[in-house]
This record gives structure tokens, C-alpha cells and sequence, in this order.
């Protein structure tokens, strides 16, 4: 029963979309996923916790990824099979950083002493974060404090100790629960809830002074996946970028969004739509940041290299940068040991029929003349806590976050990923701006609120003011994971403490 309940209360913390049917009640059931987890592991061997808490898990991440199955079948054509073993296979992985979490918590339980309702909420944490740095570079999706990104009080303190700091209260409040501490369980909630409340106001009274409103225009160009990348429709696509770009009067924008991979053709060797782009911001007098496909020839080589990248245009008609994604999606942008997957071909190369090349780092794009640095994040780049304050070290004060959700059809993903991004916003305290293909695409303020969003599957160009960032860097830009470094401190401890008992015990 009560691996049930933990399964399903996992399952329901995450934004839901199947079809026109949509909820998300994250904002409630987040705070006890941990609860009955706790319970049925009561009297548990760790080996015992292990496999029942595995087991529980993948069906919650099951249902909170089925959304794989599209992306594989439907768009990957894979055999339906392929798909459903896609969906099995990665809801396992995650179920397993949970099963290892619950096997630790369960061994340390009889060391633990007073800690001992910190032990599970701090393996859980640990378990989130080593899985970003698994095979093939991790999937950090689905972590436990996303289930709060509506929840504005407690999303400010995203500022203080990132998402894992979140995932942290949720599982101390689950575990109190559990416990029958209802009352501390309580006073916790309301404490929180209090601090993230004055923190908000305090934020709001320190964001950098008023100055000339920076005006964007995001475009939505509404490309099907199955006709991105087509030959024949490649300049159709492209002018209806320039066109929904267009919408406003001239000057109406500082600067103009356009999706990942919005340019479906090799830019850098198209001279007459590099001359469009340039004819575009010229009129509009507006920056252009868009997405497309990079090349390079390396010296002696046969052979050019392809990148998924940015490029930028100034107000002024220059293309004065290009952003390569750092961190490329495995089977998607390329295949992993491919000598031997190379059966599992990739999913989203486009143009470049093969494998693409990852870029350096994220970091500021240069030649821009907006009021504030401004960072590029591709796609899956987002999801990586790491990443996005890598860019926010290096100076940026705006950021971009640019992606195809074509993929996932009228799933959760697209609404998922949305979440996902607002968390980053929440932990640096700065806007984000998000064009994506088919939506959703949006304005993220710097407390982690969506302030504008747009329905999927549908044309659009989205026009607003950017929100002002916080005036100063906050405590999760300057110190980073330390909520992380704590969590796996305590548990080393207590180990340790387990260990040394352990020896004295045979002595």
C-alpha cells in the first residue's frame, strides 16, 4: 500500500499533459512523495529497500515520462516496442538512484541517532545529483523540488540553495509526516513559506534600477518535425520566421527570438539568407538571436564538422558571434560508442547526417548592444543547474533558452521542461527568455514565474517587456551546490560513525 501511494504521489508531482487533458498539483503532492516511501521502508534491509523502493519508482517515472514513447516512435519511428522499452528502461534508471538513496538511508538508519530524520531527504538529494553525471551525461529531470516551480514563496528559495535545497524541505516535510510529527511538519511549511515571502519582498526592493524597458519579440514559427528538415520546405520555413518577425511596426523590439534550429539551412553558406537576417534587423533595428547549424572545416580535414548553434546578429545587421550547444543530447545529437550503438541511430541531426560536435562552455554572447549580458542555453542545456550558472558566472544578466519541443506532441514535456527553466530563473534571480519551436514559449521574471507563455502548437510571435534581474547575484550563483556538498558531509559521517561502532562491535 504504501509503495503504492509513494508511486503515484511521484507520478502526480509533476506537470500532466495527455491530449487536451492537463493538470499539475505538484504544489500539493510534492510535500509527500517522501512520506509513505519512509513508511515502507520501516524494518527494510537496505537490499530489500533497494528493490522495493526501484520498483515503486519506475512507475512513477514511468508516468511522469511517457512522453519518451512519442519522441521514439512517433518522430524517431522506432518500433512500438523500442519505445515502450525506451519508457522502461530510463524510469528505471531514475528508479535506481532512488532505490540506492533508500538502501543508504536504511543502512545508516541504526548510526543516524537524532539525524535520523535527515538521512532519507539527504540521500534523495544525492541521488538527484549524481544522476546528471551518469553515463552518457546523466537526465536530470523530474527532481523532487520542481513539484514546487508554482509554489512563488518557496521558489525564492531556489536563490539560496537551488533546486536541490528544494528537494531537501520537501523530503524533510515528507519524512516528518511520516513520522507523525505533524506539528513540526507544520511549523516547517509555514516557516518556509514565510521566508520565501520576505525574501521575495526583498528582492523586489533591491532589482537593479528602472531603466528604459528592453522590448523582445519571440517567434514561434510552428514548424511540424516532420517537415523541418526538409529540402523542399527549408526556405518556407525560414520565411516565416522573417515574417512573423515582422509583425510589429518597425522598432518595435530591441531584440528578436527565434527558436533552436529555427534556420533550417547552413546559414554561413547561404548568402542570400544571411543577407534577409541582416535586412531584418537593419529595418527593425532590433538584435537577432535565432537558431541553425554551424559548420566548420577543420585544417585537413575532409570531413566538416556540424554544431547545433546560436547565432547573433547585431542591431546593426552583423553577425557578430555563434554559441555552440555545450552539452548534446545522447541518440538525439549523437551516438554514444557508436562502434557499438551505432544500430541506435540519432534521432534530431538534421543537416548534418551524423554526429554533431559540442561547443567549449556556456558564456556570454559578445557584440551585442543590450542593456544586459546576455547568455544562449540550447535545448537540454537548461536542465543542468551547472551549466546555466557557468553562463551566469561569466557575466550574464539575461537568459536565452532556445529549443525544439516538437518532439513531444501534446505530452508533459514541453510543460515539464517549462517548470525545469523557471527554476533556473528562480536560482540566479534573472529573467529568461524561451522561444520554442512549437511551444511553449514564454518570459520567466527573476523570482521564477511565468509571466508570459504561449499555447502549443501554434503560430505565434510573442511581444513583451523583459523583466528587470535582481540587483546582485544570489546565494546559490555565488556558492553553488553547497545544499549537495552538505547532504553527502552528513551521510559521510554518519558512515563513518556506523563503521567505527561496526569495528569496535567485532573487537
Amino acid at each position: 500500500m504504501w509503495g503504492a501511494a509513494f508511486a503515484a504521489l511521484l507520478a502526480l508531482s509533476f506537470p500532466f499533459r495527455a491530449g487536451e487533458l492537463r493538470f499539475d498539483v505538484g504544489i500539493f503532492t510534492g510535500w509527500l512523495v517522501l512520506a509513505p516511501l519512509a513508511l515502507m521502508l520501516e524494518g527494510l534491509s537496505p537490499r530489500r529497500a533497494f528493490l522495493w523502493t526501484t520498483g515503486f519508482a519506475s512507475l512513477g517515472f514511468a508516468a511522469v515520462l511517457f512522453w519518451l514513447y512519442v519522441v521514439v516512435v512517433v518522430h524517431g519511428r522506432a518500433p512500438a516496442l523500442i519505445g515502450v522499452a525506451a519508457v522502461i528502461g530510463v524510469a528505471l534508471a531514475l528508479a535506481a538512484h532512488a532505490g540506492l538513496a533508500a538502501a543508504l538511508a536504511r543502512w545508516l538508519a541504526p548510526s543516524a541517532g537524532r539525524a535520523g530524520l535527515l538521512v532519507l531527504p539527504a540521500a534523495w538529494v544525492v541521488s538527484e545529483h549524481l544522476r546528471g553525471f551518469d553515463l552518457f551525461g546523466g537526465f536530470p529531470w523530474a527532481y523532487l523540488g520542481y513539484a514546487v516551480h508554482a509554489d512563488g514563496p518557496i521558489l525564492q528559495l531556489a536563490g539560496l540553495g537551488g533546486v536541490w535545497g528544494l528537494s531537501f524541505l520537501l523530503g524533510l516535510v515528507g519524512v516528518l509526516l511520516s513520522r507523525g510529527f505533524w506539528r513540526a511538519a507544520v511549523i516547517l511549511l509555514a516557516v518556509t513559506h514565510a521566508l520565501g515571502f520576505s525574501q521575495r519582498l526583498f528582492e523586489i526592493g533591491s532589482a537593479e534600477p528602472a531603466q528604459t524597458p528592453l522590448r523582445v519579440q519571440i517567434v514561434q514559427g510552428n514548424i511540424p518535425q516532420g517537415q523541418k528538415w526538409d529540402p523542399e520546405l527549408a526556405m518556407r520555413n525560414f520565411d516565416a520566421h522573417i515574417r512573423l518577425s515582422r509583425l510589429l511596426d518597425e522598432g518595435g523590439a530591441d531584440l528578436i527570438l527565434w527558436p533552436e534550429s529555427a534556420v533550417p539551412i547552413l546559414i554561413e553558406q547561404q548568402p542570400a539568407a544571411r543577407e534577409a537576417v541582416r535586412k531584418l534587423a537593419r529595418e527593425t533595428g532590433a538584435v537577432v538571436v535565432l537558431g541553425g547549424v554551424g559548420l566548420e572545416w577543420p585544417p585537413q580535414d575532409r570531413r566538416p564538422l556540424y554544431f547545433n548553434s546560436v547565432f547573433a546578429v547585431s542591431s546593426s545587421g552583423d553577425f557578430v558571434d555563434r554559441y555552440d550547444k555545450t552539452h548534446l543530447v545522447p541518440f538525439g545529437e549523437y551516438v554514444p560508442m557508436r562502434r557499438v550503438l551505432g544500430f541506435l541511430s540519432g534521432l534530431a541531426t538534421g543537416l548534418a547526417q551524423g554526429d554533431l560536435t559540442p561547443g567549449d562552455r556556456p558564456r556570454v554572447l559578445k557584440g551585442l548592444s543590450l542593456r544586459h549580458a546576455t547568455s544562449a542555453l540550447i535545448c537540454y542545456e537548461v536542465i543542468y543547474p551547472g551549466l546555466v550558472r557557468q553562463a551566469v558566472r561569466d557575466g550574464a544578466r539575461l537568459l536565452l533558452n532556445l529549443t525544439n519541443d516538437a518532439w513531444y506532441g501534446r505530452t508533459s514535456a514541453p510543460h515539464q521542461f517549462l517548470a525545469i527553466a523557471a527554476m533556473r530563473s528562480a536560482e540566479h534571480g534573472l529573467p529568461m527568455l524561451r522561444a520554442a519551436n512549437t511551444g511553449v514559449s514564454g518570459i520567466i521574471d527573476a523570482n521564477g514565474v511565468v509571466v508570459h507563455e504561449t499555447p502549443i502548437f501554434e503560430e505565434r510571435a510573442l511581444a513583451a517587456v523583459v523583466p528587470p534581474p535582481r540587483a546582485g547575484p544570489t546565494l546559490y550563483t555565488r556558492f553553488g551546490d553547497w545544499v549537495v556538498s552538505m547532504c553527502w558531509g552528513l551521510l559521510i559521517a554518519i558512515g563513518g560513525i556506523r563503521i567505527v561502532k561496526r569495528r569496535e562491535l567485532a573487537g
